[in-house]
């Protein structure tokens, strides 16, 4: 029997799923701003950063290749529920490193959580957007920069004021996993499609025809990442900046990416997805531009504030064209180009790291430009099919 959602419910839904973007951020962001600190605590140099960092996305690949066929199989809505928990667990490990190696493998079990939390809050947010027939996913993942926002502030706010990582991830990831778990539990039960006739595959490997789709926001996520990862590095050392700037340039950045996720859908049905891909990966490409030219701390705030806001559409709308192709089940697509954008932080993370080693911060963050060209010449393969 097919069930008929009021207009109250859906709408509830969509609050629902939203709501439960905004504290998976708070939950995984809130670390990132400590990692300057971590890095003066274990004495690491700019690659041995970069091979700790590596932790967190090879972990999440390898759940991933996984973990499309795993949320087929045990529904969104408890994949949900099981990955919250994880990774509200699984922060307190890198705040207790005592060596680089240590530091990789608390981020590597952080990684492995991601996975399942990550596919099942997107997928239901597709399901909602179709039920609600309304473009929600932009807004999601401007409620997921919203979290951020909130995340980072309370990091660099912990920071500014002494308070250890330890003790920051023991107030702030019980609060907003609970959290999490309480708005999964409370979501109304939404219309599910029928199951595939094919099976799922064991392996989220993206197709042939969803390549295009899954390579466009490599560049894009690879920025993404390293405003989280190097940001406040490059504030302290190429800037000079104190911890109060350190604290603007995720604010700057998160900023910018949450209000153009926020006006995205409006602009997807505006401009179509291919005009926005491009016009978002040239805002982007002039941010980084910025970085490598710019050591004042205004000019750098304002670079980081035009890489969020050309990276703000990039997954989404990569999501979105994963999601809507009918070839595979919805959460083995979306499982694909997950992979291939943590592949890129993968790639992100020390790649930023060596180059930087042999030629300075501002050109490693340089050398994600060609990623990011490599994107704009991609958008085509977003039209919907």
């Amino acid at each position: 029997m097919t069930t008929v959602l009021a207009p109250s419910a859906k709408s509830a839904s969509v609050w629902n799923i939203r709501a439960l973007f905004l504290c998976e951020a708070v939950v995984l962001t809130s670390i990132f701003p400590r990692f300057p600190d971590l890095k003066e605590m274990l004495a690491l140099d700019h690659a041995q950063l970069g091979l700790s960092l590596l932790g967190l996305p090879l972990g999440t690949l390898l759940s991933l290749v996984l973990a499309g066929g795993l949320v087929d199989r045990l529904g969104t809505r408890k994949a949900s529920l099981i990955g919250i928990s994880l990774v509200a667990i699984s922060m307190i490990l890198p705040t207790l490193a005592v060596s680089m190696m240590a530091l990789f493998v608390a981020l590597f079990v952080v990684g492995l959580s991601l996975a399942l939390i990550e596919i099942g809050m997107n997928v239901d947010a597709d399901r909602v957007e179709k039920w609600a027939s309304k473009p929600i996913m932009s807004s999601c993942h401007g409620f997921w920069s919203v979290g951020a926002l909130i995340g980072t502030g309370l990091g660099a706010l912990c920071a500014g004021i002494g308070i250890s990582p330890l003790q920051q991830i023991l107030i702030i990831s019980p609060i907003f996993g609970i959290a999490g778990i309480l708005i999964i539990q409370l979501r109304t039960p939404i219309p599910v499609p029928p199951p595939s006739a094919q099976l799922a595959p064991t392996f989220a490997l993206p197709t042939r025809a969803l390549l295009g789709v899954a390579v466009f926001a490599v560049g894009l996520q690879m920025s993404e990442g390293a405003a989280f990862d190097w940001s406040g590095i490059y504030m302290k050392e190429v800037v000079g900046a104190n911890a109060t700037f350190i604290g603007m340039a995720y604010f700057s950045f998160t900023l910018p990416m949450a209000i153009g996720r926020f006006f995205g859908d409006h602009f997807r049905t505006v401009l179509g997805p291919v005009r926005l891909a491009r016009i978002t990966t040239l805002i982007g490409c002039l941010g980084l531009l910025i970085l490598g030219l710019t050591e004042t701390a205004i000019g750098s705030i304002v670079a980081w504030g035009l890489v969020g806001l050309g990276a703000s559409m990039a997954f989404p709308l990569a999501v979105t064209a994963a999601a809507e192709r009918d070839d595979r089940p919805a959460a083995v697509n979306v499982a694909s180009v997950f992979l291939v954008a943590f592949t890129a932080f993968v790639i992100g993370p020390p790649l930023i790291g060596f180059v930087s080693k042999l030629v300075g911060l501002q050109n490693g963050l340089m050398a994600l430009l060609p990623f990011c060209i490599l994107g704009y010449f991609l958008a085509p393969s977003l039209k919907p099919k």
